[in-house]
């Protein structure tokens, strides 16, 4: 039988309108990121999320679902905004 870690988020994350996913410690540091680049991407409208310890990157509600089944509460008390969930609920 082996003992598998459940899987965590460990960061925020933004995804640009061409895919690139940029982490970070709170969403908006890593629009405002995307947005130095000075390149053609943009930050996706609603691509904000997280990054897993198994390296996925997944939306705001997933990321709350993944929390609760680790046994992670929020550290704000009960999540910013259930059933999301938000930078501020890792730190």
């Amino acid at each position: 039988m082996t003992n598998q870690e459940p899987e965590i988020c460990i960061c925020a994350a933004v995804v640009t309108t061409e895919g690139k996913v940029y982490p970070c410690r709170r969403h908006s540091d890593g629009i405002m990121a995307i947005r130095s680049n000075q390149e053609t991407e943009a930050p996706h409208p609603e691509a904000q999320g997280f990054l897993t310890s198994k390296n996925r990157f997944v939306s705001r509600i997933e990321a709350y679902k993944l929390q609760g089944e680790a046994g992670i509460p929020s550290a704000s008390r009960d999540g910013y905004y259930p059933p999301e969930l938000f930078s501020e609920d890792l730190y």
